[in-house]
């Protein structure tokens, strides 16, 4: 179970520093601190980064899942 919810918070948190990192350099010319090392490569890796962690945070989410309704 605890695994399950690293993988889940983990991936929330690349899911806000990808797609995050993304709008803000795209949208609004801004600099999102974190990611400053892949400005060169905006939006495509802000939206690889946010897709990689949503596939992360749906790992977690079907585990937890499937732990509850194994009980």
């Amino acid at each position: 179970m605890a695994l399950m919810i690293a993988f889940e918070v983990i991936g929330i948190i690349g899911m806000i520093q990808g797609f995050g990192s993304a709008l803000v350099t795209q949208v609004w010319g801004g600099n999102w601190q974190l990611m400053r090392w892949a400005l060169e490569w905006q939006p495509l890796i802000g939206i690889g980064i946010g897709v990689a962690g949503l596939l992360l945070a749906s790992i977690g989410w079907a585990g937890q899942r499937r732990i509850k309704s194994s009980r």
